[in-house]
This record gives C-alpha cells, structure tokens and sequence, in this order.
C-alpha cells in the first residue's frame, strides 16, 4: 500500500468514528489532526475504535496487522499522536520496519 492509500483509510475510518459522534465533537479530517493526547480529539476508548476500525479496513484488503502492539503503545513518540504520525507508524508495519 502506498502512503497515499494508507492515508485514504486513515481518513475512511475517522469518517466511521464521526458517524457516531454529535456535530460539535467531529474529528477532524486532516493530516494534521491531533487524534491522541493533551491536544488530542480521542480518549483511550475512542481510540481504540479507530484503530480496530482501520485493522478491520485493512483485512478486508488480506492485510492482517496489529496496530496497537506492545512497541507502539511504549513509544516515547505515539504513533498514535496524529493522523500522520498513525500513517507512518501503519506504513512501517507494513514495509515490514
């Protein structure tokens, strides 16, 4: 997948996450949004959501991958920060980094 393509579904599953939410707590559809964090639009829950939403994304595509593994979740700089940095983090796991 290109990071293109990662980025599409990134933003595919963040429409899902908005599908569920009240108009004045919509996430943001941007490169730049701050999904996880002090900034951040998502709490654990929410973010979890997500992330099992883009996993199921994914699979659909026979892309089978862990998006919230151990290395991830202990990182000095989450991969789960922002859109960005989430696109970075997936297209690593899957280029195999």
């Amino acid at each position: 997948m290109t990071h293109d393509e990662i980025q599409s579904l990134v933003f595919a599953a963040l429409e899902l996450t908005n599908q569920s939410r009240e108009d004045d707590a919509q996430v943001p559809i941007s490169p730049d949004t701050a999904l996880f964090g002090k900034q951040g639009h998502l709490d654990s829950m929410g973010l979890v959501a997500l992330l099992i939403d883009i996993e199921d994304m994914l699979l659909d595509q026979d892309i089978q991958v862990s998006l919230s593994d151990e290395r991830a979740m202990s990182a000095a700089n989450s991969p789960f920060k922002n859109v960005s940095s989430l696109v970075e983090h997936i297209d690593k796991l899957l280029s195999g980094e």
